[in-house]
């Protein structure tokens, strides 16, 4: 009996020495960068399923054995290990993840998401990649970067517009391209002209569209939302898909001033072979009334005109930017300008833009302000009804 009783109260000692060595610590969580507290942080006691996480305030709290080691961890940042020491309380910082991470795309109202979430296809491009070889137009830009897409330029003169389609046409009513999302304002990127009358009219002149109006210099990433499940996130407009753009803003840190330049030379590659034997005429004989060049042989001189018409098109093309920011806000400023002329003499296209974004937080308040301002002229060449056929004869071959 009296064995019985002193192995009870050893057993009892032995638990009241195993309990006194629990303690409970309770911290808070932070992220490096931003100084953050994080929700839903993971902090476990190594070597144990005894955890917990972090409320919304990233404070948390458990009972742990003394001189437990906690593993704090948070998907997209580094895991981190602590020492429990003698304080009641602890303060972690965790640093961002060198790790890759899904890919993360804008979708509807600026909402980052994972591809792999997403139940529509979706493809994203950096806008680094859009400035190595950066064309006039934007829509250029992507000819070629994202798959399934189609890109359509209406010609080789300066301030041309281009089309593009995603998968194909969907419409019988021709109005096949995607809707354009810069910053969450929707761009009508379709091809408008009017008919003023006899003679000189719109319609016999490549238009433009507001595709080029977009400097690639100051987009940050493009998402494009393939197929009628756009529809969803922007309404009818985007059934046949949409581009999401979002442009760059400041970082927090020192201010940048970031400077680039772009020149480029175009020159007709081809030309259609002339012969230069027989002059105007039929059956070896001369005839002013005919188109023909089947006349009497060619004496003297014989010049090319297809050959001497065209010139080498320059075009010039400047950005400069200046961006930072603090913890409470950020700003980005930019400003571009174009200047293009085109293979036939006295056509050209200038644009001159400036964008400023610049947002500040106020605890829970954020307030912001995104501008772009755009002026372009352009000087284009009449084709086709425009020379013959329209009302009146035109006498001018460039307005």
């Amino acid at each position: 009996m009296k064995r019985f009783l002193f192995t009870i109260f050893l057993m009892s000692a032995v638990t009241l020495f195993v309990t006194a060595q629990k303690r409970t610590i309770s911290g808070v969580v932070r992220e490096q960068s931003t100084n953050d507290l994080l929700p839903g942080v993971t902090v476990l006691e190594k070597g144990t399923s005894n955890g917990t996480v972090t409320n919304v305030d990233g404070e948390f709290s458990l009972s742990v054995e003394q001189g437990a080691t906690l593993v704090v961890s948070y998907i997209g940042l580094e895991s981190k290990e602590v020492l429990v020491g003698s304080s009641p309380s602890i303060e972690v910082i965790l640093s961002p993840s060198s790790e890759e991470v899904g890919e993360v795309v804008v979708t509807a109202m600026g909402i980052r998401k994972e591809t792999k979430a997403l139940g529509y296809a979706v493809q994203a491009i950096g806008g680094d990649e859009l400035s190595k070889v950066k064309q006039p137009n934007l829509v250029n830009s992507l000819n070629g970067k994202i798959a399934g897409v189609n890109v359509t330029n209406s010609g080789g003169g300066a301030g041309t517009s281009s089309q593009i389609i995603i998968r194909g046409s969907t419409s019988l009513s021709g109005d096949n391209q995607p809707l354009f999302i810069v910053d969450g304002i929707p761009i009508d990127n379709s091809t408008v002209s009017a008919d003023y009358g006899a003679g000189l009219s719109a319609t016999s002149t490549y238009s433009g569209n507001r595709g080029m109006d977009i400097n690639s210099d100051d987009i940050e990433s493009i998402s494009v939302l393939k197929g009628p499940a756009a529809a969803a996130l922007y309404g009818l407009k985007a059934a046949a898909g949409a581009i999401v753009i979002t442009t760059k803003k400041g970082e927090v840190g020192a201010m940048q001033v970031n400077v680039s330049s772009k020149f480029k030379v175009d020159m007709a590659n081809k030309l259609p072979e002339q012969q230069a034997v027989y002059g105007q005429g039929s059956d070896g004989a001369f005839d002013d009334g005919t188109t023909s060049s089947w006349g009497a042989p060619l004496t003297g001189t014989v010049y090319n005109n297809l050959e001497d018409f065209f010139e080498p098109a320059f075009s010039y093309d400047v950005t400069g930017s200046i961006s930072g920011g603090t913890e409470n806000g950020s700003y980005f400023m930019s400003v571009h300008r174009l200047d293009q002329n085109g293979i036939v003499p006295t056509t050209e296209y200038a644009t001159n833009s400036i964008r400023f974004n610049g947002e500040h937080k106020k605890g829970w308040f954020t307030i912001g302000m995104n501008t772009n301002y755009i002026y372009s002229q352009t000087t284009k060449t009449l084709t086709g009804s425009g020379l013959y056929g329209s009302g009146e004869q035109v006498q001018c071959l460039v307005c």
